[in-house]
C-alpha cells in the first residue's frame, strides 16, 4: 500500500501540472492567437500524432508491459530495452519519411509548423516513456515533468506575444518534448548497458503487430476526425473551436488516467503471475471511481459549458458551447473504455480482443465523419467521436466483464445520476445571482461538489463512495 501511494501521489502531483498548463495559458494564449491560428496548430499537430503511432508501432503499449515482467533481471531487460530501442528508431524513421511524403505539397503553408511536426516524429523513437512507466519510476516521471511543464508555461507567457507567434508556441512543445526525451535517454542508459548479444527482433514482431494495428485503429479515431474536418470544411477556425473543446474536455481525463497508469504494470505483473483475485480488487475499485467521478464530471461540463468557454477561452470561441455539450461525457466513456481494455485484456494478453474492438470503432468513427460533417461541419465531428466512444466502451466492457467479474450496482449508478442533477438548480441560482461567468464557476463548482459528496454520503449512504474515500485516503495519507 505504502509503494503504491507513493506511485499514485506522484502521478497525481503529473496530473495535477498537465491540468495547469491549460488553466493559466489557454485564457491567454486563446485570446492572442484566435481559433484560427490554433486551428493551424493544431491540425498539423494532430497529423503528426497520427504518424507518431505508426513510428511507435505499439512499441509504448507492449514495452510497458514486457519492461514490468523483467525489471527485475538486469540481462534479460538489457536485451529488451535494446530490442525496444532499435525497433522504434527504424520505425520511427519510416513514418518521418511518410510524414515528409504526404505532407510536402502543404510545407508552404505553414513551413516552420511542419518542420517541427517532422522532428517531433523523430524525437518519439528517443522518448523511452516505456521504459519509466515500465519499472514504474513515478518519482522521476513527476519530478522530470514538473519542471519541464512549468518551464513551458513560462516561455509561453514571455515569448508568444502576438498572432504571429503560433511557430513560437508550436517550438515550445517541441522544445518540451526533446528536453524529456534527452533526460529518459540519461536514465535509460545509466540504468541498463545496451548489448547486441541475443537480440532478437524478429520474435517482437507478431505480438507488437496487434498493438500496431490496435493503436493505428485509436489514432484514426482519436486524430482523424480533426483531418476529415479539415480537408472538407477547409476552415480553420472550425478546426479550432472543435480541438480546443476537445483538449478542454480531455483535461478532466487526468485523475482517472493517473490512477490507470499507475496500476499498468502492477495489473500486468499480477496477472503474469496469475494473481486474478487481486486485479480483480484493484480493478473494481477503478470502475467504481470511474463512475462516481466521470457522471457529475460529465454534468458539471454540460450544464457550464458556457461560463467554462467564456472563462478559459474568451469571446471568439462561444461557438464552441455546443461542441462541449455534446462532448461532455468524453471523460467517463474513455476513461471506461481504458479500464476495460488498458487495465482489464491488455495485462491477460487479450489484444486480438481489444483490437477487433478498435477496428469496429474506427470504421463507425470514418463513416460517422464522412456522413456528419458536410452538414454539422465541427458538431458533426463532435457527435462522431462521442457516438465512436460509447460503441468502443460497450464491446469492450463485453470483453472485460467475461474475463473479470466487475461488481457496480444498479443502485450505485442511480444515485450518482440523481445526485448529479441537482447540479441544475445550484447553477441555475448562481447565474441569477452573478453575471460574470467567471463567479458563477468559483461560486458554483464547490457548491455542487459539496452537494454531491454530502448527498452521498450522509443521505444515500453510497458505501462505493465510502469505500473509495477510505481507499484514497489510505493511499494519499502520509
Amino acid at each position: 500500500m505504502t509503494e503504491l501511494k507513493n506511485k499514485f501521489i506522484y502521478q497525481l502531483m503529473v496530473s495535477a501540472t498537465q491540468l495547469l498548463v491549460p488553466l493559466l495559458t489557454y485564457p491567454y494564449i486563446t485570446r492572442v492567437l484566435g481559433p484560427a491560428n490554433l486551428g493551424r496548430i493544431n491540425y498539423v499537430d494532430f497529423l503528426s500524432q497520427a504518424f507518431i503511432i505508426f513510428a511507435a508501432f505499439g512499441i509504448p503499449y507492449y514495452a510497458v508491459r514486457e519492461v514490468s515482467m523483467v525489471r527485475d533481471d538486469k540481462e534479460k531487460r538489457a536485451v529488451l530495452i535494446t530490442e525496444m530501442a532499435l525497433l522504434n528508431l527504424v520505425f520511427s524513421v519510416i513514418a518521418t519519411a511518410c510524414f515528409i511524403l504526404f505532407t510536402y505539397s502543404s510545407w508552404n503553408t505553414s513551413p516552420v509548423l511542419y518542420v517541427l511536426a517532422m522532428i517531433n516524429i523523430l524525437l518519439s523513437a528517443f522518448s523511452f516513456e516505456w521504459y519509466v512507466q515500465g519499472t514504474e519510476a513515478f518519482r522521476f516521471s513527476a519530478i522530470r515533468t514538473i519542471i519541464v511543464r512549468l518551464a513551458m508555461i513560462a516561455a509561453l507567457f514571455l515569448l508568444v506575444k502576438t498572432e504571429g507567434g503560433f511557430n513560437v508556441y508550436f517550438g515550445i512543445f517541441t522544445a518540451g518534448i526533446l528536453v524529456i526525451a534527452l533526460l529518459n535517454g540519461y536514465k535509460l542508459f545509466s540504468e541498463n548497458h545496451i548489448t547486441v548479444k541475443g537480440i532478437n527482433l524478429k520474435k517482437h514482431l507478431r505480438p507488437l503487430w496487434h498493438f500496431f494495428l490496435t493503436s493505428s485503429a485509436i489514432s484514426i479515431y482519436i486524430y482523424f476526425d480533426t483531418i476529415i474536418l479539415q480537408q472538407l470544411t477547409h476552415d480553420e477556425q472550425a478546426v479550432g473551436y472543435y480541438t480546443i473543446t476537445l483538449k478542454m474536455v480531455r483535461i478532466f481525463l487526468l485523475v482517472i488516467l493517473a490512477i490507470g497508469t499507475v496500476l499498468m504494470p502492477r495489473l500486468s505483473y499480477l496477472a503474469s503471475t496469475g494473481n486474478t483475485g487481486e486485479v480483480s480488487r484493484q480493478l473494481n475499485k477503478l470502475l467504481q471511481f470511474i463512475v462516481i467521478t466521470g457522471v457529475p464530471v460529465g454534468a458539471g461540463l454540460m450544464i457550464l459549458a458556457p461560463e467554462i468557454i467564456a472563462t478559459i477561452t474568451g469571446e471568439k470561441f462561444l461557438p464552441a458551447i455546443p461542441l462541449m455539450r455534446i462532448l461532455a461525457f468524453l471523460p467517463l466513456m474513455v476513461g471506461l473504455s481504458n479500464l476495460f481494455c488498458f487495465q482489464t485484456l491488455v495485462p491477460f494478453n487479450l489484444e486480438k480482443k481489444f483490437l477487433t474492438t478498435v477496428i469496429i470503432g474506427c470504421i463507425v468513427s470514418i463513416s460517422l465523419n464522412f456522413l456528419l460533417i458536410p452538414h454539422l461541419q465541427e458538431a458533426g465531428a463532435a457527435l462522431a467521436n462521442m457516438i465512436t466512444e460509447i460503441i468502443i466502451t460497450v464491446l469492450s466492457g463485453i470483453y472485460a466483464f467475461k474475463l473479470i467479474q466487475f461488481n457496480l450496482k444498479a443502485a450505485v449508478i442511480i444515485q450518482t445520476i440523481a445526485a448529479s442533477l441537482l447540479f441544475i438548480p445550484v447553477i441555475w441560482i448562481c447565474r441569477y445571482l452573478f453575471s460574470s461567468p467567471l463567479l458563477v464557476l468559483l461560486i458554483a463548482v464547490p457548491s455542487c461538489m459539496m452537494i454531491y459528496f454530502i448527498l452521498q454520503i450522509v443521505i444515500f449512504n453510497n458505501s462505493v463512495i465510502r469505500e473509495t474515500r477510505d481507499y484514497l485516503v489510505n493511499l494519499i495519507k502520509l
